[in-house]
């Protein structure tokens, strides 16, 4: 894992190829004002649009990318192939890109849920994809391998890199969450994803059950940055974490952006 100061970009040893830009974004070096402080990447909250874009552009600069792509995320299993130069595939509703173009940046947003990135380094590949548990249970991860596919690339040369997601000393949840989690085959491969806490409570290690949809998935080298969204408030935004601290209805939280791309 390696930390970049100007904006704080992290990266993990199992992806390093020359072909390829790419990083895990933490709240750190933007411009934007509280509760969105400082790189608040997303359009969907109340942080001024001028901030968000400005934002953006130091991602883009960073990475050294033509444009940046970014999804309308729904928790969903849609995942969009950017084939076409002269389309304008931002905002689509999906929660996962791959393509082979160059000098675009894939990128998905959190601050809670997993961004994971995906590179075949013998077609040259990429894919990203937006992960909390109902996308995970849903087979995101299957779905978004199975697009790369259709454009060439192949299982045994994928690499995957879990990001900072909420891990399982964070993150409780109740018994209908778990009766879902339970009737998947990840959880039947893996009874540890869950841990019981009380009758009606109970931790969720998700970072746990996105390994074992990947290893479900027959991908084998699989990176995870292994950092908490919600205990490092000083590194991420977490919604969990601002609801917990919020009498408000409407929960006032940015988001944090990774992102993957093709080195033109």
């Amino acid at each position: 894992m390696r930390l970049h100061m100007k904006i704080l970009k992290i990266q993990h040893p199992i992806l390093d190829d020359s072909r390829i830009t790419y990083g895990f974004f933490t709240r750190s070096g933007g411009i934007s004002k509280k509760p969105y402080d400082t790189l608040n990447c997303s359009f969907n909250n109340e942080d001024a649009s001028i901030n968000v874009k400005e934002n953006l552009e130091l991602v883009r600069k960073e990475l050294d990318l033509d444009t940046i792509i970014q999804l309308n995320q729904v928790h969903s299993t849609d995942i969009i192939t950017l084939n076409n130069r002269s389309v304008n595939y931002n905002f689509k509703e999906a929660d996962g890109l791959v393509t082979n173009l160059k000098g675009i940046g894939l990128s998905i947003l959190g601050a809670d849920c997993a961004p994971i990135l995906f590179y075949d380094n013998v077609t040259n590949m990429i894919g990203a994809c937006h992960a909390g548990w109902r996308g995970a249970v849903s087979g995101i991860i299957e779905k978004t391998i199975i697009k790369m596919e259709k454009i060439g690339a192949k299982r045994d040369d994928i690499t995957a890199i879990i990001g900072p997601v909420i891990h399982k000393n964070s993150y409780e949840i109740k018994k209908d969450v778990v009766d879902i989690v339970q009737d998947s085959v990840l959880y039947k491969a893996n009874s540890s994803i869950l841990l019981k806490k009380n009758n009606n409570q109970y931790f969720f290690d998700l970072p746990l059950l996105l390994r074992e949809s990947l290893k479900y998935s027959k991908i084998r080298k699989i990176g995870d940055v292994e950092m908490d969204t919600y205990a490092n408030s000083n590194l991420f935004f977490s919604h969990r974490r601002a609801t917990h601290k919020s009498s408000q209805t409407k929960i006032k939280t940015g988001r944090q952006i990774s992102v993957i791309g093709i080195i033109g």
